[in-house]
């Protein structure tokens, strides 16, 4: 073989991984395509009805102070690659009277795997605190969180997920408040 021709082959052969490697890239970089379905179901409260109001789905949850609710769903991979789902991503303003605290499989595991086009029954755990902070009747509620992911070649993303419905409860009245006082509640 001609020098030339080899150094030809060569170059090919270059531009050709350097496109491969191109692609990989950008696929790796693509956010994975997550989504979920309902209704959901909780746990952790005497009571919880499911309504809808100007087109929007709400799940109400009566509050309990300092008990944690669970909310079981459906969570979706619509992509074309597996996602392993790492955790919650924290959020900026995180509701008053549901603090956020894990999301796992069903067995409990807080790390694991949605292959492409698969579904997992999921759960996030929340605490319901700070009623205190709150007048009476006024209320919490979250439609959204951010899941931290590893998708293909081990890229991390992060990504907002719709929950099925929006998981709403409000503040107790002052007998189920048992921390709250004229300092710590405003009127209402």
């Amino acid at each position: 073989m001609t020098r030339p021709r080899r150094l030809r082959l060569l170059a090919a052969g270059v531009v050709s991984l350097v496109a491969v490697a191109g692609a990989a890239t950008a696929v790796a970089r693509m956010d994975p395509a997550l989504s979920t379905t309902g209704p959901g179901s909780v746990t952790g409260t005497e009571a919880s009805a499911i309504f809808s109001l100007g087109g929007q789905t709400y799940h109400q949850v009566r509050y309990a102070d300092r008990k944690e609710l669970t909310y079981s769903f459906t969570l979706h991979n619509d992509g074309t690659f597996d996602t392993t789902v790492v955790g919650l991503e924290p959020v900026q303003h995180e509701a008053t009277l549901l603090r956020l605290r894990s999301l796992t499989d069903s067995s409990g595991e807080d790390r694991f795997e949605v292959g492409a086009g698969d579904e997992v029954d999921v759960v996030l755990r929340m605490l319901m605190t700070d009623c205190e902070r709150l007048s009476a009747r006024a209320a919490s509620q979250i439609g959204e969180i951010g899941l931290r992911t590893e998708g293909f070649g081990g890229v991390e993303h992060v990504v907002t997920v719709k929950l099925p419905e929006q998981l709403r409860t409000g503040s107790a009245r002052e007998m189920f408040c048992p921390r709250a006082n004229a300092s710590t509640r405003p009127p209402g």
